[in-house]
């Protein structure tokens, strides 16, 4: 009762989001968990629909049939590492069986995967919660920004997908946990390296996130930072370095970040690029780029079947994409940051509207439809939010500011990609700005109303 009268907001907002959270998977389940038609006559599942979510539950099937350290990377390493075999290892305890007896995508129980996702994101909020309530900040400014970390759609929209980003961000939070009341003791940051080793498994946006809280130690700590951030570094090195020996014993090649971030510029930014240089069409860019690494394939007589090869391809393709961009700095600037801008819209309706339509959403008229209502709640957002940074300034708050540090990061890191999924870590980063925000329209109502009536 102690514990429901002094923070009866925090229960009764987890317990209307999580019966909110119930009913729509509920709903996505009745609704998408079936085989549709996209409009060419190609058949794709409501539920696992597009090519990484079809990837992630193969090898997450796999995974569950052998869960043995020799099947822990069997295969190249070239998406995320996590996220298959926590639903690969879940999906033991909840009964998912991937596949009926003709192949065919099996969601039964999936729902339960779901549950486990929001219920850990629940977790790290309330961790985060407590952090901040020991910090000289207003407890209505705290029930805001947990409001927004479990209310925000666009944030909230993943925990019915199989993506891992619910649990990515769910381990970001916990991170945020970390950087606003930083240990004082120095074997504390073994955990914390732990942790994000840990998140960069699940994404690799989060590659180098660890410079984050080195900068911070070391702003903070001075001279005393040294053996708290080599503390933090040691689990994460170790973490590598185990990674990097699976993929060695596989292909005879050490390497630890996923091969698609070698070769990811060169096919997702480098056509925007390109077609600007020549004067051609995207599409005509993008048959360019593929007939020179075709060439390059034919020309090294590289045999793609075998993955040593394969990497020798993506580093060709990377190198190319870096020396074309550093010879037009300018155009590839400009675009980055039209890319940049269009990942900031947000779109709380992206993974419905992509069951909906399947592969056919992002050219549909229902896309269209719905980019009015995306912008004006995109700009809602961003005004509240810019209310929060001019107040969190003027008062002299740190912590939002450290926060911010991180959504510059991830901004910087992946924006360019041009996709909201990949803003989504800066907007959480946004959190205690919304809450000051949100917070500020509220004192300001509540003193009109006093006043006037």
């Amino acid at each position: 009762m102690f514990f429901f009268n002094n923070h009866k907001t925090l229960i009764l907002l987890l317990v209307a989001n999580f019966m909110l959270m119930f009913i729509n998977i509920d709903y996505q389940i009745n609704k998408f968990g079936k085989v549709l038609t996209h409009q060419d006559g190609t058949n794709y599942h409501g539920i696992i629909k597009s090519p990484p979510e079809t990837k992630i539950w193969k090898h997450a099937s796999e995974f569950k049939a052998d869960t043995s350290i020799k099947n822990l990377q069997p295969y190249e390493f070239r998406h995320h590492f996590l996220p298959p075999k926590t639903l690969g290892i879940l999906s033991k305890l909840f009964e998912i069986e991937f596949y009926d007896s003709l192949s065919n995508t099996n969601i039964k129980n999936i729902n339960y995967f779901f549950y486990f996702q929001i219920i850990f994101y629940y977790l790290c909020t309330i961790v985060f919660y407590s952090k901040l309530i020991k910090l000289n900040i207003k407890k209505s400014v705290i029930n805001f920004t947990v409001f927004f970390l479990i209310f925000e759609p666009t944030i909230n929209q993943y925990n019915s997908t199989i993506f891992g980003e619910t649990i990515f961000f769910s381990l970001l939070i916990l991170s945020f946990s970390y950087l606003i009341d930083l240990p004082k003791k120095n074997l504390s940051y073994l955990l914390f390296g732990l942790l994000l080793s840990i998140l960069y498994l699940q994404r690799s946006v989060a590659m180098f996130f660890i410079l984050i809280p080195i900068m911070i130690l070391y702003l903070k700590f001075k001279y005393n930072s040294f053996l708290k951030i080599f503390n933090l570094i040691v689990p994460f090195f170790i973490v590598l370095m185990l990674l990097g020996s699976l993929n060695y014993k596989r292909s005879n090649v050490f390497y630890f970040l996923p091969t698609q971030t070698i070769d990811n510029l060169y096919n997702y930014f480098l056509p925007k690029v390109d077609s600007k240089i020549s004067n051609y069409s995207e599409s005509q860019s993008k048959k360019r780029l593929m007939s020179i690494k075709t060439n390059f394939v034919l020309t090294n007589n590289l045999d793609l079947n075998i993955e040593s090869d394969r990497i020798e391809f993506y580093k060709f393709q990377r190198d190319q994409a870096i020396n074309i961009m550093i010879n037009n700095k300018l155009i590839t600037l400009k675009e980055a940051a039209i890319s940049s801008f269009h990942s900031m819209l947000l779109n709380p309706v992206e993974i419905i509207n992509t069951r909906i339509k399947g592969k056919d959403y992002y050219k549909s008229d229902l896309h269209k439809k719905h980019l009015k209502y995306r912008i004006f709640y995109s700009c809602l957002i961003y005004l509240i939010v810019l209310l929060g940074f001019f107040y969190s300034i003027k008062k002299k708050y740190i912590v939002p500011q450290i926060l911010l540090l991180v959504g510059i990061y991830f901004l910087i890191i992946s924006s360019w990609v041009g996709y909201t999924r990949y803003f989504v870590p800066t907007l959480l980063s946004l959190c205690l700005y919304f809450g000051f925000g949100l917070n500020f329209i509220f004192a300001k109502f509540k003193k009109y109303y006093k006043n006037n009536v």
